[in-house]
This record gives structure tokens, C-alpha cells and sequence, in this order.
């Protein structure tokens, strides 16, 4: 093995702190691999050279298979070598077999993170610690960029709304790709949008609700503002009984509102899972 800052060998005991600590400040290329592996010995020297020659862009942890086949087995080692990279304590991408240079070097290009990538970076950063003016400078300068980077334009749309701009995040949310606005995090943004223009005049919208139960516009009206409270329950059984009541209301508007609800909760919430029984349970009635 080549010696180098950014070369070192990795086992259990120091997986966590050399790949996941480390990938939140520098990219970990991982390779897996094994000293009977004649496809290893083509691609490893081919990784130690591109690590010395970028020099800072992605620090090269080598792992033997043998030696660690449950480490191997966590992150789905089926065939060696085995190269996975990891940003920010996650893997974000992989591949398989002694790939020639050129496509080793295509790879690194399409997946290390770029400027736009690591001022994004710093954009999130900033949010954690609620500077949220320097937040936007960072995703600003990321767009300058690359105009429709998904992490910043999903940054500015969250600081947007911090700041009280909910037209702002509007605005960045419709600049997404349609692949980047289907994640999850947009989805939910989404959400909160849709459910943050609901009526505010909660009291008035109940008793127009129990004034005429047939009434489903303000019931639906009733549920969207319930849910802007954040008192989920409450407005998804409004939901629920439009559903109940007139699937045709608005193209099915409170099967869709139930499905804003989800997106707006993500699916670790405890309520989703008892909601989605209650829906099937309409629906297939």
C-alpha cells in the first residue's frame, strides 16, 4: 500500500471513527477487498494513486473482507473489490469489480462533492446553529453554481419559511427537478406549505362544521387548519369522513389531504400507521 495522509487501513474497531466521523469532513472512498482477490490487486493500486494525485478530495480506507466479513455484510459486500463512498456519515454511492481508470476517475468526478455541494454544506451547518442569514448566503452562493441544486434549493425554502417567506420557499420548491422534489424532506415541505394557507378562523370553521354536517368544503377547510395547528389527529379524522362521505368532492380532495398529512409527518410518525389502516379500510370497504 502506497503511504499517504490520505491512504489507511480500517478495521471494526476504527470503522465508525476513520469512515463515518471522518466522511463529515472529507469524502471516504472505502474499498473493500482481499489478498487472493486478483481483480483487488488491479483496482487497489489504480484508488492509492487517484487518492495521492487529488490529494484532499476523498480520503481512500482500505478494509480486507476476510478479516471483517460482518463489517463486509453491513453494507452489502457481495462480490470483491467492493468501493463505497461515504459523505456526511452515509453511503452515497457504489460500485463493483477492477473498473479501468477512466471509469474509476468518471466516478469520483460524478460523485465527490463539488463547490455547490460543499457550500450547501455549509448552508446546513449554519442552520443547525440558527444563523439563518448566513445559511442563505451559503445555498445563494451554491445556486450561483448550480441553479437547480436539490440540498441548496431544499436549504433556501427552509430558511424561507423560518424567516416568515413562505412565497420564497414556494418559489424554491417549484425550481426543483421533479426527481428532487419527490424526496421526501421536499415532499414534506410541501406539505407545510399547503397546510400553512389554511383558513385561520378555527372556532368559525367548527361551528359552521357542526352547523350543517353535510357541509364538506368546511370540513375539509376545518381539517387543512386543524393540521396548520399541528393537531394532526383532530384534522385528519376531518379528512377521513369527506373521504367517508364524497370521494368525488374536489377530485378526491380528502384522500389527498390525508396523503399531505403523511407526507407533512414522514413515515416514522406514530400516527401514520393507524391513519393509513383507517384509509385502507375506507377505501376497500
Amino acid at each position: 500500500m502506497v503511504e499517504s495522509m490520505w491512504i489507511g487501513n480500517v478495521d471494526g474497531g476504527t470503522f465508525a471513527r476513520e469512515v463515518l466521523e471522518r466522511s463529515r469532513s472529507v469524502p471516504v472512498l472505502v474499498d473493500f477487498w482481499a489478498t487472493w482477490c486478483g481483480p483487488c490487486r488491479t483496482l487497489g493500486p489504480i484508488l492509492e494513486k487517484l487518492a495521492v494525485e487529488m490529494a484532499g478530495r476523498f480520503f481512500l480506507a482500505k478494509i480486507d473482507a476476510d478479516r471483517d466479513p460482518e463489517l463486509a455484510r453491513r453494507y452489502g459486500v457481495r462480490g470483491i473489490p467492493a468501493v463505497k463512498l461515504f459523505v456526511n456519515g452515509e453511503m452515497v454511492d457504489e460500485f463493483t469489480g477492477a473498473l479501468p481508470e477512466s471509469q474509476v476517475r468518471r466516478f469520483l468526478d460524478q460523485s465527490l462533492p463539488n463547490e455547490a455541494d460543499k457550500l450547501a454544506g455549509a448552508g446546513r451547518s449554519a442552520e443547525d446553529a440558527r444563523a439563518w442569514e448566513q445559511a442563505a448566503d451559503c445555498y445563494r452562493q451554491a445556486l450561483v453554481l448550480d441553479g437547480v441544486h436539490g440540498e441548496a434549493l431544499l436549504g433556501m425554502a427552509r430558511v424561507a419559511l423560518e424567516m416568515g417567506d413562505a412565497d420564497g420557499a414556494r418559489a424554491s420548491l417549484e425550481r426543483m427537478k421533479p426527481k428532487d422534489r419527490e424526496r421526501a424532506e421536499a415532499k414534506a415541505l410541501i406539505a407545510r406549505l399547503a397546510f400553512g394557507a389554511a383558513e385561520s378562523d378555527l372556532e368559525a370553521l367548527r361551528a359552521q362544521v357542526a352547523g350543517n354536517a353535510e357541509d364538506l368544503e368546511a370540513r375539509l377547510a376545518l381539517g387543512e387548519a386543524l393540521v396548520a395547528r399541528e393537531q394532526y389527529a383532530e384534522g385528519m379524522d376531518c379528512f377521513l369522513e369527506v373521504v367517508r362521505r364524497d370521494r368525488g368532492l374536489g377530485d378526491d380532495a380528502g384522500r389527498k389531504a390525508l396523503l399531505r398529512v403523511f407526507d407533512l409527518l414522514g413515515p416514522g410518525h406514530p400516527l401514520i400507521r393507524s391513519y393509513r389502516q383507517k384509509l385502507s379500510a375506507l377505501l376497500f370497504a
